[in-house]
């Protein structure tokens, strides 16, 4: 596999102690770009070089995963801050408008009544990841997903006409020390 094709990997994510922590839909493998940092680095190197049917076992240090944890204070927000049909609860991700005026992932840290606790801190950041997969699919990516650094269509991203603001993280529930 090299830069520019668009691999399917069904994947199994698990910490070191063997908890479940992620994995792919059945029907849905997860698909990326290779090279465009759609997914962690530790696993886009791993599948470098490989090929449709290989399997993988990788473990991934936290500076080539989610970031090694650090000691982020929590921002609190009120609960009305939210769309009112938004799930709020501990390890879910939403986008804020970032310093810069982009689109910045935020997760929620902890709720407590009315106030909501969120951190740009992934819920994973200072975890090894254990992926077990299977490459399902390869192919070259279209000159439109790359120049827009992912994939489009089943199993990639979708456009609104000139709709660019997205992430490609997951959602995420777990425990996370305080």
């Amino acid at each position: 596999m090299e830069d520019g094709k668009v691999v399917s990997i069904h994947y199994v994510l698990k910490n070191p102690e063997g908890e479940e922590l992620d994995r792919s839909a059945e029907d849905a493998p997860l698909t990326y770009l290779h090279g465009a940092h759609n997914i962690v680095p530790g696993l886009e190197s791993a599948l470098a070089g490989k090929q449709a049917g290989e399997s993988f076992s990788v473990k991934v240090a936290p500076g080539q995963g989610y970031g090694e944890k650090q000691k982020i204070k929590p921002i609190r927000l009120l609960r009305s801050k939210f769309p009112p049909d938004a799930k709020i609860e501990k390890g879910t991700q939403f986008l804020m408008q970032g310093p810069d005026g982009r689109p910045m992932p935020i997760w929620i840290a902890k709720v407590m009544g009315k106030e909501v606790h969120v951190t740009p801190q992934h819920p994973l950041a200072g975890v090894t990841l254990c992926f077990d997969g299977t490459i399902q699919e390869v192919r070259d990516a279209t000159e439109e997903e790359k120049s827009h650094g992912h994939v489009h269509g089943p199993g990639g991203h979708h456009h609104d006409e000139d709709d660019h603001g997205h992430d490609h993280d997951h959602d995420h529930d777990h425990d996370e020390e305080e």
